[in-house]
């Protein structure tokens, strides 16, 4: 994708110019208010902000069963496997393609949990083919994918986000405003809101001030509608019962909140799990994963699909905004389809 800047004196109409030259395929890359200097303060008393836009390349995707018998055809992100050595696991399994899975990240427990509805779907034995191996055990896998809830415009409830310092949740709540503000047109009100400690993120209130988006340090509730309330607080230490028990009081003070739960993917998945059962008494709408780009193996992130309640709802990945900012859907923990 090249990336192309429009230079604008907002964001309604940056918008305006990539839709008329690029078309309504193109996403928004970042976005960055320009300094303003000289004479231009005369012409832009509010200064004028850059976006960069660039349409998506649409490469084509071959499914399994477009790929001839006999290819070897699926592979970890750019991993190709080698199905003829023993996975680093517990014990070797008659089902390769659980094992491969395990050996990825997927907890032995939660593959024997997989291996047994692959059992109980199509009998003991594994095809002969890798390629219709894998491509049961895929199945048996989606099945245990919970879609996440749709989002609602305007229903008055706030989206805060909660987690650990580190995990991501300021940068996220930019990638969700950028996307909502600049490609669905949609109006947002942010609050920028104390914890225990104070709330740093002044790159956050930049951020709203390049968007029009208003931005306020206390909350009160709006006398207008909006079609998103995004609520932005500091992180909590997962063993730090104090604070998690102050986050408790301060979410009970606002009306009927979608929680967030964000972790950073890139973590070892049993310091995950600690944060994901240290804000688990919150009753998480959903998960969010960020950070994507810092891990290699996704296939892990399947141990919170198979081995939580909850959802996941949008993957995260990298420091641009937007950037890497998808609703989360079982293909994109799946191993990719690549040929040798």
């Amino acid at each position: 994708m090249k990336p192309v800047p429009f230079i604008a004196e907002n964001a309604e109409l940056a918008l305006k110019q990539i839709h008329e030259q690029l078309g309504e395929k193109a996403v928004v890359i970042s976005v960055r208010k320009l300094p303003v200097n000289g004479l231009s303060r005369l012409l832009h008393r509010h200064g004028q902000i850059e976006v960069m836009a660039g349409v998506p390349e649409e490469t084509p995707v071959r499914k399994i069963h477009d790929v001839p018998q006999g290819e070897d055809s699926y592979s970890p992100f750019g991993d190709i496997p080698d199905l003829e050595m023993t996975p680093t696991v517990r014990a070797p399994r008659d089902w390769r393609s659980v094992s491969w899975l395990e050996s990825l990240g997927l907890l032995p427990q939660l593959a024997d949990l997989l291996e047994e509805k692959v059992r109980r779907l199509h009998g003991d034995d594994p095809p002969l083919m890798p390629i219709t191996e894998w491509a049961f055990v895929r199945k048996a896998l989606s099945g245990f994918w919970k879609e996440p809830a749709e989002i609602q415009r305007s229903s008055g409830r706030p989206h805060v986000f909660i987690g650990p310092p580190g995990s991501g949740k300021t940068t996220l709540l930019c990638k969700w405003l950028t996307k909502s503000v600049l490609s669905e047109d949609a109006g947002a009100h942010v609050w920028r809101l104390d914890g225990g400690t104070a709330n740093m993120a002044e790159f956050l209130t930049l951020h709203c001030e390049m968007l029009n988006v208003p931005l306020d340090r206390f909350w009160s509730p709006l006398g207008h509608p909006a079609d998103f309330l995004f609520v932005d607080l500091p992180g909590v230490e997962e063993h730090d019962t104090q604070a998690l028990n102050a986050l408790r009081d301060q979410l009970a003070t606002l009306p009927q909140p979608h929680v967030h739960l964000v972790l950073n993917a890139a973590y070892d998945t049993s310091i995950l799990f600690e944060q994901f059962n240290a804000f688990s008494g919150f009753k998480p709408d959903d998960l969010i994963f960020t950070h994507l780009d810092e891990e290699r193996h996704r296939v892990k992130l399947w141990n919170f699909v198979l081995g939580t309640n909850c959802s996941l709802s949008f993957l995260s990945g990298g420091q641009k905004i937007p950037g890497e900012f998808h609703r989360a859907n079982s293909l994109l923990l799946f191993p990719s389809e690549k040929c040798r």
